[in-house]
């Protein structure tokens, strides 16, 4: 028996350059800053993700801290990472990896968390006449490496679907 290879569309070769540009978006995202909180309009006071984390591990606040790092750091990179290692093994072997796709867009319902809670920092800054507060760049490569992550998982699992142009021959 011999299995023939489906041919790989346009799309479906789009798919690693998308989870590199999510990669690079997301490492953007995380140094780069991500809100600026100005007081009574005369200290104003611009930080990062990875800022915010270290200043917390720093303040003995590990729990936070750690919490900040593993679901706005690791668990991110964690899935474009393994994205990018079952679309490189269905490309290698044929293997489509349902379950393991299945799993990634349940984990990538996560990744809004990480915006919102910024969001709602910045709301809540806001709303107490306390502070000003404003979106930074570093927001918006964040908030991409996200909608980056989810467009790479759709092409995977739409890619890796059997269908009747992708059925093997035997």
């Amino acid at each position: 028996m011999s299995e023939k290879m489906p041919v790989p569309s346009a799309a479906d070769r789009l798919i690693f350059p998308i989870l590199l540009l999510a990669a690079v978006s997301l490492t953007l995202g995380v140094f780069l800053p991500v809100v600026e909180v100005s007081n009574l309009a005369i200290f104003a006071s611009r930080f990062s993700i990875a800022e915010a984390a270290w200043e917390l591990l720093a303040d003995e606040q590990y729990l936070l801290g750690v919490v900040i790092v593993v679901f706005s750091v690791v668990f991110p990179l964690g899935k474009i990472v393994a994205a990018a290692v079952l679309w490189r093994r269905y490309r290698a072997d044929g293997r489509a990896p349902g379950r393991w796709i299945g799993r990634l867009e349940f984990f990538g319902r996560w990744s809004c968390a990480d915006v919102f809670l910024v969001a709602m920092a910045i709301v809540v800054a806001k709303t107490s006449g306390l502070a000003d507060a404003r979106m930074e760049i570093g927001m918006w490569f964040f908030a991409a490496s996200i909608v980056l992550m989810g467009i790479g998982v759709y092409c995977l699992k739409k890619a890796t679907a059997p269908g009747p142009s992708k059925q093997k021959t035997l």
